[in-house]
């Protein structure tokens, strides 16, 4: 019986993981760039693995948690700092501690003249150099397909300013993710050239969360943790009435 109430428990935190995990996807749903995380389950059921590792209880648990990066539907918008990638590759800027990578390319100019995300961390050209954009109306400011930015005069003229770094990694899993959409690299993983793909302005990536999966997955997860529940509150039931058989006489 002490197997089986274990079991349960392990089972019960395991869906609490899952759910928590979901809540946070449903609460990035607007946010620009986002990458929803995912989460898959392994059981340890039998053999030398159950007897060394589970100590003889029959548990799941949560294998790994792994971020999707999936792109996400583009948005078209009337803003020339409006930057998407369509295909592989992130966005290089600089994060406090080392160099981040993002989707998310709802650019801005701060007051140095600085392109920048929009929580202000500078954004880097392909030299890794942050990128100054000249005092010019925004609706001047053009951005080609390889991510080379200009500024755009009269005839159709064409200054160029700098060219976005555009890059990806060679292992997704050592992304670590942090504040705001962005993500840094882990040991282990390496920055290579992207490939395949075309940078759009005017249009913002958004979020790969959808809404529909999710809640099913959310309802799925809540309903598995009421069984496990049940299954805790019978094993304590059971307890207390064998705690009543003792005493009899």
């Amino acid at each position: 019986m002490v197997s089986g109430k274990y079991a349960a428990l392990a089972g019960a935190i395991s869906r609490e993981q899952s759910i928590a995990n979901i809540s946070a996807n449903l609460a990035n749903i607007s946010t620009t760039g986002f990458k929803k995380s995912t989460v898959s389950f392994e059981a340890i059921l039998k053999g030398e693995q159950q007897a060394n590792s589970a100590k003889g209880i029959n548990y799941d648990r949560i294998k790994k948690n792994y971020i999707d990066f999936t792109p996400g539907p583009m948005k078209p918008t009337e803003n020339p700092l409006d930057i998407a990638i369509n295909g592989s590759g992130f966005f290089k800027v600089q994060g406090r501690d080392g160099i981040l990578y993002t989707r998310r390319g709802d650019f801005q100019i701060n007051e140095e003249g600085l392109l920048t995300t929009s929580n202000g961390l500078k954004v880097l050209d392909e030299a890794g150099a942050e990128i100054t954009i000249p005092d010019t109306d925004t609706s001047s400011i053009g951005v080609g397909n390889s991510g080379t930015i200009f500024i755009l005069g009269p005839r159709g003229s064409r200054a160029e300013v700098a060219k976005l770094a555009i890059v990806d990694v060679d292992d997704t899993s050592k992304l670590k993710r942090e504040p705001d959409t962005t993500f840094s690299l882990q040991n282990g993983g390496n920055e290579i050239p992207a490939e395949n793909y075309r940078v759009l302005q005017g249009r913002l990536e958004l979020s790969n969360v959808n809404m529909a999966t999710e809640m099913a997955k959310l309802i799925d997860n809540q309903r598995t943790f009421e069984t496990y529940h049940k299954v805790l509150k019978s094993y304590s039931t059971i307890g207390e009435k064998l705690e009543e058989l003792g005493t009899v006489g």
